[in-house]
Formats: structure tokens, sequence, C-alpha cells
């Protein structure tokens, strides 16, 4: 008997019956957003940064430095045209692939590749320490991955500030994927209800780790999931940074008068792993690879900007060799930080200490000996 092949899922190309303003080959087909070359050069920069810097964290990974990473390659527009839409002073809720977003608000590289490296968070305070004056100045939540959770959680972050008569606005991403969540369902259900200020962003990158979107779900496209619950909807060219700023633009305002929730599908593809330990090729076809690299976001980003006259070929060498070299600093301020004390894990318990904690940390205590945590104790007087 031969070796067992895994059959390839079958891919469908999504309807291009979206907003765009950019078209892939970086031409205007629509108006571009009222935005000075300054503000431009930004959403530039920090997609530039984003990619080096996931890059970089990939070779860490690589080795050894690194445990897993998540990538937004090839989607970073959605991210970062999200975050832009919003003010200082609101909130953003992300998952893990919207390091755009938070590196556009001053989220900094080195704490960032700390926290990949699994330094905890006190660790880090204490070495790779923010002014006040330098923290992002939107609030973001830690990044959270068990998928759909934060989309109660926003709802609940937009209900407080309607409750206290503030005008800042909620935002949180969601995976095509987890649209087929229970959370997804109640917390559209809700906010709809009670006309919270929130924006709910589908970062459809057509994948679901490794279940395509039409496998997903029936419907012909997910913004109009939003119909369901009362609440506002749009369906963007999640590849295009100005159609994403724009509907999330229009998103927030609505929310920050006063006027409820809104849905916006962001239409990208997920053009590598999902994270470094899944291999795409053993369940897609690399050929749709080939078909979205053509609309990748820096690309005709990039393209639209030298056709302005905004940055010209030199612009772009000094900008890469810039971010290269804070790429470096970060990494080795990463570096510098110690090793997290291991039984730090235990601190942050709220309700005592239970059987299953007792456990853990006679399985740390033999690991730290150097033995099999696992076989070489039984565990009696812990039952």
């Amino acid at each position: 008997m031969g070796p067992r092949v895994m059959a390839l899922w079958s891919e469908e190309k999504p309807s291009e019956d979206f907003h765009r303003v950019l078209a892939p080959d970086g031409s205007l087909v629509g108006e571009p957003p009222d935005l000075d070359d300054d503000e431009l050069e930004v959403l530039y920069w920090t997609m530039k940064q984003t990619r080096r810097f996931e890059d970089r964290a990939l070779r860490l990974q690589r080795s050894g430095e690194v445990s897993i990473i998540s990538r937004s390659r090839g989607e970073e527009a959605t991210p970062l045209g999200a975050a832009a839409a919003l003010d200082p002073g609101d909130w953003c809720l992300p998952l893990y692939r919207q390091t755009p977003g938070l590196f556009y608000w001053g989220a900094p590289m080195d704490r960032t590749l700390a926290g990949l490296m699994g330094l905890e968070p006190e660790t880090i305070d204490e070495h790779l320490p923010v002014d006040e004056a330098d923290e992002p100045p939107v609030n973001f939540s830690p990044i959270y991955v068990p998928l759909g959770a934060n989309l109660p959680n926003t709802v609940g972050s937009a209900l407080a500030d309607k409750l206290n008569d503030r005008d800042t606005v909620s935002l949180t991403f969601v995976g095509d994927g987890s649209t087929s969540e229970g959370d997804f369902h109640e917390a559209l259900n809700f906010a709809g209800v009670f006309e919270v200020p929130a924006v709910f962003v589908c970062q459809n990158n057509q994948w679901a780790i490794s279940v395509p979107a039409h496998r997903q779900t029936a419907s012909e496209t997910f913004a109009q999931k939003g119909d369901a619950y009362g609440i506002p909807n749009e369906r963007v060219d999640g590849n295009d940074v100005f159609a994403v700023y724009e509907a999330c633009k229009r998103a927030v305002d609505r929310a920050r008068a006063g006027e409820g929730p809104t849905f916006v599908e962001c239409v990208t593809y997920r053009i590598v792993e999902h994270n470094t330990a899944d291999e795409p090729s053993v369940y897609r076809d690399e050929q749709q690879r080939e078909y979205w690299l053509e609309r990748d976001p820096i690309d005709r980003f990039e393209t639209y900007l030298l056709d302005e006259g905004v940055i010209d070929e030199a612009d772009i060498e000094a900008i890469e060799a810039e971010i290269d070299d804070l790429i470096d600093e970060a990494v080795a301020a990463a570096r510098s930080v110690p090793d997290s004390d291991p039984e730090a894990m235990f601190a942050n318990h709220l309700r005592g200490e239970s059987w299953n904690t007792r456990h853990q940390r006679a399985e740390l205590e033999r690991e730290l000996d150097g033995k099999n945590p696992f076989t070489d104790w039984t565990g009696e007087g812990f039952q």
C-alpha cells in the first residue's frame, strides 16, 4: 500500500462585489480619502515595518528564539486601515494577526518581540519600561488567541462607554472562521439590541486554518450576517488600505455619534501559513496563492505613492534601511531581557491553589530538576 495522500480542499475566489478605491495595479478607481502626504507615509511606513518585522520574527522562530508566530503577510491593509480610523482614547481589541494596527499607534517592537519570546509581561515591564507619554494613545487589550472571545468583550467595553456617556469607540476583529462561533452571534445580537458604539471587522482571509471560507458558511457574504442583528454592514477590498480606512472611518464616526455598531467585511487572503506550526500545502492548492500575490496590499499602495510623487525609489531604500536598523535594535533589546521566573506562572490565580495547581507545580519542579515531569512520578497525594 502506498503512502496516504490527503485531498486538497477546493477553493472558490470570493466575489469582487465590494468597495474598492485602489485597483490591484495601484491605479485609482475611486476617490481617495482626505489624507495628507505625511499620513500616507505613515501608512506606508507601517506596512513596510510590519512585513520586515514579521520576516525577522520568522527567522527568530526558525532558530528557536521564538516559539510560534502568526504573520499578517498579504493582509496588512485590513488591520492597518481599521486601526487608523480610530481616535486617541478609543479601544482596540486585537487577535494575533493585527500587528500593523498596533505598530501604527506606536506599540514598541522590542516589547512585542519579548512577548513572542515567551517572557511574562511583568518581566518585560521591568526591563523594557515605557514612559506614560510614550504609551500608544489608543487603548489596546492583550492579544487574544481564543478566537471569538474578544467579540463579547468588545460589546462590554462599548456598553460601558455608552452607559458612562463617553464618546469612545471599541473596535475588534474576527476571522471568517470565527463567525461560526457562538460568541460572534451573541455579541452581534447584543450589540444590535443595545446599539453600542462598536465596530466589528471581519478579516476574511478565506481560510479558517485548513477550512476554506465556502465551507464555513452558506451565506453569500460574511457582511450580510449583520442583517440578522439589525447591524449596518459593508464589504470592502481588504487589500486596499484606502477602502478599509474609509469603511472603518464611517463605522467609527457612526458609533461615536450614537448611531450604534457596524460590521465590516474585509476580503483578503492568507498567503502564508496559519501559523508556524502549520503547513498549508497539505490542504490547499497553492495556485490560488499566485492570484492573490498579484493583489498584494503593499505593492499596490507603493505604486500609487510613486505615481503620485509622495515617495520615490530613494525614499523606499531609505525607509527599508531605517526600519531594519530599528528592528536590529529591538531584537537586541528583547534579547537583553532575562528569562522570567517559571514560578511566575502561578502568581495571578484568582481562586486560591487547587489540586490542579499543586499538580502543575510538582511537574515544574521535576522538569527544572532535569527529570521527566509526566512519567517519573505517580502523583500520589494530589488526588
